[in-house]
């Protein structure tokens, strides 16, 4: 099995610059899709901006929606307590919790606290880890991480979602549907 590449992601994230299309408006043409409805918060680290749009408009391609904070015109511009209240808000507010699991959002201050207020509210079947593989084609999670479950390329094509320690597991697609409600 595979993980999302950096690679990957930028391409992604380049096929949306290039389409024109309005960041923020990308969803609206997958309204009718089955997991429309589903949201998800997506915990990145702002060093990753192209590799979280690459992500967003991924996941777009399925009907699902995303929030960013950086995306919200409500979120205070400059980091203080009010910051940290609202991506609380938001996090409990979202059916689904993802990471976006690079090297910077492991070194980063507010992942793992985003981390730990998801699982405080959402519990482990409502948070996804995208393990996110560098150019070399590694990936170096820490080991907390191993509670979630991840999403991987899966062996008959597209992505899966797959329990720690499972090989088997459902697409994402399905994953979402059945855990986003």
């Amino acid at each position: 099995m595979a993980y999302f590449t950096e690679a990957q992601l930028i391409n992604y994230a380049s096929q949306l610059r290039n389409s024109r299309t309005n960041f923020s408006n990308i969803i609206e043409a997958k309204e009718a899709s089955v997991v429309a409805a589903a949201t998800i918060f997506l915990s990145h680290s702002h060093k990753d901006r192209e590799k979280a749009e690459g992500l967003v408009y991924y996941l777009a391609s399925l009907g699902i929606k995303v929030y960013v904070d950086w995306n919200d015109s409500d979120m205070p511009r400059i980091t203080n307590k009010e910051t940290a209240e609202k991506i609380k808000a938001e996090i409990k507010t979202k059916a689904l919790f993802i990471i976006l699991a690079t090297y910077n959002a492991l070194e980063s201050r507010w992942v793992p606290w985003e981390i730990g207020v998801a699982d405080q509210c959402k519990g482990d079947q409502k948070i996804l880890l995208i393990p996110v593989a560098d150019y070399s084609g590694r990936f170096d999670g820490n080991e907390y991480l191993q509670l979630y479950k991840r999403v991987e390329e899966a062996a008959a094509g597209g992505f899966g979602v797959f329990a720690p320690g499972q090989n088997n597991g459902t697409t994402l697609e399905n994953y979402i549907r059945v855990n986003g409600a």
